[in-house]
């Protein structure tokens, strides 16, 4: 299940190289990274006030951030609106947010393993730690990836290509997991470095059965977290939580969007689109509860909250 998150962010970074975040700089960068920043400090702050400890309200906030690219998509297509403007806005919006989510990935670990005393200095560390990895996969990765895959196309084996790309996000991941940081982070990576060869897509086609197998048992692994008997004395919290998501996300981004000089009916539907939970934010929550930040029975009501989320997201569309 933790390798169906590993190459998830494999193929993300494949499809965010750094010339295209550099030409979206603008107009989603800027939205996209204001919208994660708002909606985790609104949320955790709301969390915090209702009396749970930082660094717990911080790992909800970073749940309730991401949004359903998935559920956005195929109700969009639906309605026959992908090509409308809060359409374009809304997919790019939440396809950056797999981008901004990879920090969060860095960071919860940390907060995990740092004292309050601590903190700063260890989120520094960890900082230094991921340039540090970034050096090593991009750059060193630049220069020996695409020589390395030339090599393997003249053999032109599809097996050896397989194992190769394989090869290269697992050792990627290992390079990161070795400095202390999440596998992910070095899978993200290395699929930035090779986003930006013209093996993109042949890359993206032999690891796309790995990904969608290992992201399948990773759901199933979501699944086994939910405790139907729990559900059942929690739901009214879920409820709470749900709605806490989707109108302080939705109200959020209408107010991002139309900030940026677009239409008002333009904000709102864009707002509507983003208020949904995300699929992401269930593997932040796993990574929160693996590092024991979270407990049991508030990982239950943040899950049941996303599910009703994205369960009312549809409509909401």
């Amino acid at each position: 299940a933790e390798f169906g998150i590993v190459f998830l962010l494999f193929t993300i970074g494949l499809n965010f190289s750094l010339p295209q975040i550099h030409a979206l700089r603008h107009l989603v960068l800027g939205l996209g990274t204001a919208q994660v920043a708002l909606t985790t400090t609104a949320v955790g702050l709301l969390a915090w006030a209702a009396g749970l400890e930082p660094a717990a309200a911080f790992v909800i906030g970073a749940v309730f951030a991401q949004s359903s690219t998935t559920i956005i998509s195929k109700q969009l297509a639906e309605l026959s609106e992908e090509h409308g403007r809060h359409a374009r806005l809304g997919v790019a919006m939440s396809v950056f947010q797999d981008v901004t989510a990879v920090p969060f990935v860095v960071v919860i670990p940390v907060l995990a393993a740092a004292s309050a005393a601590s903190l700063g200095g260890a989120l520094a560390w960890a900082l230094a730690k991921a340039a540090l990895a970034f050096v090593l996969v991009f750059y060193l990765g630049q220069k020996l990836l695409r020589p390395l895959f030339h090599l393997v196309a003249a053999r032109r084996s599809p097996e050896l290509l397989t194992l190769t790309v394989l090869f290269v996000s697992l050792a990627a991941g290992a390079t990161t997991q070795s400095l202390g940081l999440s596998m992910a982070f070095g899978a993200f990576l290395a699929g930035m470095v090779l986003g930006e060869t013209e093996f993109r897509h042949l890359v993206e086609t032999t690891i796309r059965p790995f990904r969608d197998v290992l992201l399948g048992l990773f759901f199933v692994g979501v699944g086994t977290l939910i405790d139907p008997a729990a559900v059942a004395r929690i739901w009214h919290w879920g409820l709470l939580g749900a709605a806490v998501l989707l109108l302080v996300k939705g109200t959020l981004v209408a107010a991002i969007v139309r900030s940026a000089g677009i239409d008002m009916p333009t904000a709102w539907r864009t707002g509507a689109l983003l208020a949904v939970g995300g699929e992401f934010g269930f593997a932040l929550l796993s990574l929160g509860l693996g590092s024991r930040l979270l407990d049991e029975a508030l990982g239950q009501i943040v899950l049941t909250s996303v599910l009703f989320s994205m369960v009312a997201g549809p409509v909401l569309i």
